[in-house]
């Protein structure tokens, strides 16, 4: 399968912008062949939203955009991030949400399994988890489709975990062939390296190829570096998107890579670095 990771710089608000600049990438993904096309974590409504997801009208918006985004996408899905109303009570009123949509349509939504609320992240604040997760059927493969925190709660990775559960188990033992994560991770020094390290190590331990996607850009006082990736089920790296540069990534799971080459020389590696594993 070739995936299209586009690794775009989101102003938070900005839904219009933000969308015509989907758009744009996604025609340029398909236009290299993909047959799969990933964008960030809250893209429409750029990351992080804070205190305006308590704004009707805010949400009211990013869900116009995101009906008028759904008519421009053709025959190659798209799977990008979004803010979703949450209907269910008791619970917090919204839900840090997926959106799988071809030919025109959503055909998936999925829910984040895990809220961090620690360091610069407050998502329990605003946000309703996931009740359960499975994979989706997608391109004739089942697929995990996560967001973000959902990938950072590995068992083998981490000392000592911040959650009880660990969505990517739950998805490959219900039969997902691939992991793909939509991802809004800040940066710190050292950070790419602790990152990169983590998602090696989850798809050698889930013998399954997994990709992330991630922003670039800054809002507020939040950075966010790219570093998207491809790996295979053994965690080596088939591609690696550009550091602190939007960049469109056709990967084919195969090992071969259209658009800007990748460059692997810019990490230092640092084995689970204190410093690094603070802000996810």
């Amino acid at each position: 399968m070739r995936i299209a990771l586009l690794q775009l710089n989101a102003t938070v608000g900005a839904f219009d912008k933000n969308r015509a600049r989907l758009e744009e990438a996604y025609r340029e993904a398909v236009a290299k062949g993909a047959e799969l096309v990933l964008a960030p974590e809250l893209f429409l409504c750029g990351y992080p939203p804070r205190d305006l997801l308590l704004r009707d009208d805010f949400i009211s918006r990013g869900l116009e955009c995101l009906d008028a985004l759904s008519k421009s996408i053709g025959t190659v899905p798209l799977i990008t991030g979004y803010v979703n109303r949450n209907p269910t009570r008791p619970g917090r009123a919204l839900r840090n949400a997926a959106a799988v949509i071809q030919n025109g349509k959503i055909l998936h939504r999925v829910t984040k399994s895990l809220l961090p609320t620690y360091d610069v992240f407050d998502e329990d604040r605003y946000f309703e988890p996931a009740e359960k997760v499975f994979p989706l059927e997608i391109t004739g493969q089942k697929i995990a489709v996560t967001i973000c925190e959902d990938i950072w709660n590995d068992a083998d990775f981490w000392p000592e975990r911040r959650y009880r559960c660990d969505p990517i188990r739950d998805l490959v033992a219900a039969g997902a062939k691939l992991i793909v994560n939509i991802s809004a991770s800040p940066w710190q020094r050292g950070k790419e390296a602790t990152r990169l390290a983590m998602l090696q190590r989850v798809a050698r331990d889930e013998h399954v190829p997994l990709v992330q996607v991630n922003m670039v850009g800054a809002n507020d006082e939040l950075i966010f570096d790219g570093h998207s990736v491809a790996l295979n089920a053994l965690g080596e790296v088939l591609a690696l998107g550009a550091s602190f540069a939007e960049e469109v990534l056709v990967v084919d799971l195969g090992g071969s890579t259209t658009g800007v080459p990748a460059v692997l020389t810019h990490i230092s590696f640092h084995k689970n670095s204190a410093s690094c594993a603070k802000t996810r």
